[in-house]
């Protein structure tokens, strides 16, 4: 006992300074150690950071800041979303972005909520890359980037917002209305600078992307001709004013462009779907018989294609390509498909009353029955995410039937 007694009071010992000044306990004293040692990594990545192509101090900064607030963790799911109104769940890594009325929280694996940025935007819109966030407000003049800790660049524009991308460089595309034209697109780089201006005299831009370098950009505009709709899709080069390469799509309303990689991207609309490669469609997708329904393309360039069978509502087929363009698998489901994501290894697609997880190989590995009406998800390696609306629930992405509630 008298050992035991001994080891009690160690534990309790607190640090003080020869002066009689500051007091501090071991546990506290041990976290000080953990940030100092990670300060002087910091510092060595930082000075590493300046020898490696494409990868710079600021990253480096973001990085140790997520590292610190990742310290500890949290209660783990669900994460209740009581008294919030959330509309869209994205995956980030192995963290989760939940975007709310009031904020844009940032949720990691063990369910720890490391950052709530506040915002004021009526209708906001989110998209990750990267590891960035890219906020707007569809009609309005607004939008901003952000780490997964801090506001990095927020800017006001002279026109209405139609649609904005976020490349994997930091690089923003944005298109907006415009005085003596229809349409416009602005490019602002990584530094958010102002490095490319595009007007469009007759057509409303769509959707636009930046290539993972930051050099080349997309837009899919529409237009109405003799009381036809059609669609092109415009390539543009970063130094170059005039279009690298355009496509035009008659009788089509194009809804989204995709890149792939630096040089690939992937149309999606109404009644096409195809992939470009540089100047040229290197893939033409068959959508004579089924209907293109929805498009998910990850942050490591993984592209989810779902078909309605038939143009049905509720019978689907999901197809997954890589960045090379090439079909990884395909396979078909049953029921309304509310959202789809994947991470290259796994690919989740929710319905109505399920979750149904994929290997790359088209293997169900995983699949739960939902019980109430379900919203988005997000798949990470073993752990599968969906947000519902009293809160977000973890599956397990390798176990039929297996639901961490």
């Amino acid at each position: 006992m008298g050992v035991k007694k001994e080891r009690q009071k160690k534990r309790k010992v607190k640090r003080t300074n020869k002066k009689g000044g500051l007091t501090v306990s071991l546990k506290t004293a041990n976290k000080i150690k953990l940030i100092s040692v990670i300060l002087v990594i910091l510092i060595l990545v930082s000075i590493a950071a300046a020898q490696i192509s494409g990868f710079t101090v600021s990253m480096a900064t973001e990085g140790f800041r997520t590292m610190l607030a990742k310290i500890g963790s949290g209660n783990g799911f669900p994460y209740s979303l009581a008294g919030i109104s959330a509309s869209e769940l994205l995956g980030s890594g192995s963290d989760l972005i939940l975007l709310d009325d009031a904020g844009v929280r940032v949720i990691d694996s063990t369910a720890k909520e490391i950052s709530n940025l506040e915002h004021n935007f009526d209708h906001p819109v989110a998209e990750s890359s990267g590891g960035r966030i890219l906020l707007y407000d569809i009609g309005a003049k607004q939008f901003r980037i952000q780490s997964k800790t801090r506001v990095l660049f927020e800017k006001q524009t002279d026109y209405m917002i139609l649609t904005a991308a976020l490349g994997k460089d930091g690089s923003v595309a944005v298109a907006t209305r415009a005085d003596g034209a229809e349409s416009m697109l602005t490019v602002f780089d990584k530094k958010h600078k102002d490095v490319f201006r595009w007007a469009c005299a007759k057509e409303h831009i769509v959707s636009c992307d930046v290539s993972d370098d930051g050099k080349k950009f997309v837009a899919a505009v529409l237009g109405v001709d003799n009381g036809s709709v059609y669609s092109k899709v415009y390539v543009f080069e970063k130094d170059k004013t005039e279009p690298a390469a355009s496509f035009e799509y008659k009788d089509s309303a194009l809804a989204q462009v995709k890149f792939l990689s630096n040089d690939r991207f992937i149309v999606f609309g109404n009644n096409v779907c195809e992939i470009i490669d540089g100047k040229e469609v290197s893939k033409k997708i068959d959508v004579s018989v089924n209907t293109p329904s929805r498009l998910f393309v990850s942050d490591n360039n993984t592209a989810v294609l779902v078909l309605s069978k038939y143009s049905s509502t509720t019978q689907k087929i999901v197809k997954v390509y890589n960045k090379s363009g090439k079909e990884v698998f395909s396979a078909e489901i049953t029921g309304i498909v509310k959202s789809v994501s994947t991470d290259g290894k796994y690919t989740a697609v929710l319905t109505d009353s399920q979750v149904c997880i994929y290997n790359m190989k088209g293997e169900m590995t995983g699949k739960a029955e939902l019980t109430s009406d379900p919203i988005g998800v997000a798949v990470y390696g073993k752990h599968t995410y969906v947000f519902e609306s009293e809160g977000i629930f973890e599956y397990s992405s390798d176990q039929i039937n297996v639901l961490k509630r």
